[in-house]
Formats: C-alpha cells, sequence, structure tokens
C-alpha cells in the first residue's frame, strides 16, 4: 500500500519536528497514566479503604493533570494538521505554533472528537469491524475544521462525503494500524509487567509512533482530494 510506505516516510523525515509537537501532551499523558495505575494497583489487592485513601490524598493533582491532557490533547489533534499543512507546503512553523493554533480551536475540536467518538463506539457494539470503516470515514473531520475553518457538523458531514468512494482502504489502514499499536502496547505491558514509570513511558511513545502515520493518511487524502476538487473548478 502506497499509502502505508508514504505515511511512515513522511514521519520518519519529520520525526524531530513531530516530537516536539507531541511532548506537552505526551508529558501530561504519562503522569496521568502513573497516577492512574497506582491506583488500579490498588484495586487489584482488593482493599478499598487504601484506595478510598489514595484517591482522597491524590485527588487534587489527578484532577489537574487530567484536565490539562484533556486540552493539550484536543490542541494536539487539531495542531497535528496544521503542522502537516506547513510541513507539506514548506512553511515555517515551530511545532508549539501549531499547538497554540489548535488550542483557539479547543471547543470545536473537542466537540467533533466527542461526536466522532459517540458513532466510533456504537460501532463497536456492531461486530467490532463497523467501528474501524467509522473512524476511517470520518477521520478527515479535522482535517476540515482545522484548515477549512468549517463547522463541526459541516466538518463531519464533509469528511463522510469526501470518503464515500475510500472506505474501503481506510477501513483496512486504520485495522492495521490499531492491530500494529495494540501488539506493540501488550509487548510493553508485558516486558514491564509490574508498572512504575516506565511503563506508561513506553506506551506513550508507542502511542504516537502510531499516531502520526495514521493522522498523515488522513490528512494526505484531504489534500488529494482537495488538489482534485481545485482541478475540476
Amino acid at each position: 500500500m502506497n499509502q502505508f510506505k508514504s505515511a511512515w516516510q513522511f514521519a520518519f523525515q519529520h520525526w524531530q519536528f513531530l516530537a516536539v509537537l507531541a511532548f506537552p501532551v505526551f508529558l501530561f499523558e504519562v503522569m496521568s497514566a502513573y497516577y492512574l495505575g497506582s491506583a488500579f494497583t490498588l484495586l487489584e489487592g482488593g482493599n478499598i479503604d487504601d484506595i478510598t485513601e489514595y484517591f482522597n490524598s491524590n485527588s487534587l493533582p489527578i484532577f489537574f493533570l487530567s484536565l490539562i491532557s484533556v486540552i493539550l490533547s484536543m490542541s494536539f489533534i487539531g495542531g497535528i494538521y496544521v503542522a502537516f499543512n506547513a510541513l507539506t507546503d514548506n512553511s515555517k512553523m515551530k511545532p508549539f505554533d501549531a499547538l497554540l493554533i489548535g488550542f483557539k480551536k479547543l471547543f470545536p475540536i473537542l466537540g467533533a472528537s466527542i461526536l466522532c467518538n459517540i458513532a466510533i463506539f456504537f460501532g463497536f457494539f456492531m461486530l467490532i469491524l463497523p467501528a474501524f470503516y467509522l473512524a476511517g470515514r470520518l477521520g478527515l473531520t479535522i482535517s476540515y475544521l482545522m484548515l477549512e475553518n468549517k463547522t463541526v457538523s459541516e466538518s463531519i458531514s464533509s469528511s463522510w462525503e469526501a470518503t464515500d468512494e475510500h472506505g474501503t482502504i481506510l477501513f483496512i489502514l486504520t485495522l492495521t494500524f490499531f492491530i500494529l499499536a495494540s501488539v506493540s502496547g501488550l509487548i510493553v505491558v508485558g516486558l514491564f509487567p509490574d508498572g512504575g514509570i516506565i511503563q506508561p513511558v513506553l506506551a506513550g511513545v508507542v502511542e504516537y509512533v502510531f499516531v502520526f502515520p495514521l493522522s498523515y493518511i488522513y490528512f494526505s487524502l484531504y489534500k488529494s482530494i482537495e488538489a482534485t476538487e481545485d482541478s475540476n473548478v
């Protein structure tokens, strides 16, 4: 698959820029995962009093870490496509500038993410595989939201319409990335079963290793469709 190969080539070519882009959200996600991982360890012990005491003692840092993680995640989701657009056009942009642009559209990105994830969530109830088809069909939503300033509903609708002829290949690619990321994640858990800080760090690295090429597949399809529409005008 040319799309699969070109996505990885792009990610490796710009890995330093993309690593800096991901670092803030990666850092807070790792810290949040570490706190929650400690809670799950207590849960496995079965002592409710210990779990209650843990959350009472750490409720404030868990709350703020979770809140900041959500804000940075939404900024990151939007910033990815702004960054991809700048990198492919050879425009000068710093990674944190892309995050800032994403932050400015925090609520539309959050709304679009919630609606798309609800659809994907229901897809899991329909024999699981439809979820990956829906994820692929809705994969261009953030591109339309960030690069064409469309509303949430317009972006979702545009993504669905634009991917009508590409549903099968997007389904295959999305499922492939999910399987690769899941297997890699299980390997990390298997290598470090006792948890600690190493496990969430490596799990975070695995996550972003696959996030960038998959996101680029959606972005490159958006650019291809955009170029076709411009040539037909």
